[in-house]
């Protein structure tokens, strides 16, 4: 019987690569969302330290305490602003992962289509051995009983 071959390995092999894209794909998307959290954070802080020290300030100037409203309304659009684009990098956090998950279930399609073949062909040539061995013995056998009923 012919050595095992996997008809399908250049198509399991092409699976893998879009498996390994989609999952770097996803790790960006995950390492973006991340920025974007960091971002939000940064940003908040940023704008409870300037109100803090200006608040603490013992004597603090009259301009100052004016420019404090709209300081405040531009960071509470910045932080709008920001939360959106964090809400945007989650959901493509989602869709890619979603992408990842389907490419993962593809190569596992394939590598389970190929042990489930690879299976077979061994089933099948242990069947070729096993009638090949009986055979043999049962030429054995006939040779035996040949040569013994010719002594008689």
């Amino acid at each position: 019987m012919a050595p095992y071959r996997f008809r399908l390995a250049r198509v399991l092999d092409w699976y893998k690569k879009q498996s390994h894209i989609e999952g770097e794909r996803l790790r960006l998307c995950v390492e973006g969302a991340r920025q974007a959290r960091t971002a939000i954070e940064n940003h908040q802080r940023n704008v409870n330290n300037r109100h803090t020290e200006l608040i603490r300030s013992e004597r603090p100037q009259a301009h100052e305490l004016a420019a404090l409203g709209p300081f405040l309304r531009s960071a509470k659009r910045q932080e709008l602003n920001l939360r959106q684009t964090c809400s945007q990098k989650e959901q493509e956090v989602e869709r890619q992962r979603r992408a990842a998950l389907e490419a993962q279930r593809r190569v596992r399609l394939v590598e389970n289509l190929r042990e489930r073949q690879s299976s077979e062909h061994q089933y099948e040539a242990d069947r070729e051995l096993e009638a090949l061995a009986s055979e043999t013995h049962l030429a054995g056998f006939v040779r035996n009983l040949n040569s013994k009923s010719s002594i008689s």
